[in-house]
């Protein structure tokens, strides 16, 4: 069913099904660590990275009418493979909620990954300038590990995230989520072929 909706939607809009509307940037996330740690070394262990940022609108909506805003990181693994982090804002934690600017209220994971101490969201904030990447137990406080900078201007680089296969090693996407995210994804792929 969520194949046949998202390939249909991503169809008649010639484009993705969900956040079809956005920007490309580069940028560099610096992360400083953590600890206590939570078991997973690019939260734990500080460096940087060089990144690829899409700042979206998640049902497309013309600005500056409020819509769920989306912020996609991907990171190169150490194996050269991508990592997708896709995090959107919300209303507490795990509630998708419209805004009109990225740089107001959180961004969040929503679903919890499943880290190997525990579950765990990411989070993100606009402090300054730049973003303030954290992480936090489903009850716990958020944790800033890394801040995100983002270069001027864009860049035009189409790109497709796919935050089930390029998952951050450690951070798995737990099953039932991969249930009803994997179909979408695959639709809205297809959808726009």
């Amino acid at each position: 069913m969520m194949f046949t909706l998202f390939r249909t939607l991503a169809a008649v809009r010639g484009a993705k099904a969900l956040h079809p509307r956005g920007t490309v940037h580069t940028g560099r996330l610096v992360r400083h660590g953590l600890t206590p740690g939570t078991g997973v070394a690019w939260i734990d262990e500080p460096g940087s990275d060089r990144t690829v940022v899409r700042l979206s609108r998640g049902a497309g909506l013309p600005a500056p009418w409020p819509d769920v805003l989306g912020l996609a990181l991907r990171v190169e693994s150490p194996d050269g493979g991508p990592w997708d982090v896709l995090l959107s804002t919300t209303l507490g934690r795990r509630v998708p909620f419209p805004r009109r600017d990225a740089r107001s209220g959180l961004h969040s994971s929503i679903a919890a990954f499943q880290g190997p101490r525990g579950p765990l969201l990411l989070g993100a904030r606009h402090v300054g300038g730049r973003f303030l990447l954290a992480v936090a137990t489903p009850r716990g406080p958020w944790r800033p590990f890394a801040e995100l900078f983002l270069d001027e201007g864009e860049v035009d680089e189409p790109i497709t995230f796919e935050p089930v296969r390029n998952a951050v090693a450690g951070l798995s996407v737990p099953q039932r989520w991969r249930r009803i995210r994997e179909p979408g994804y695959a639709g809205s792929r297809q959808g726009r072929r």
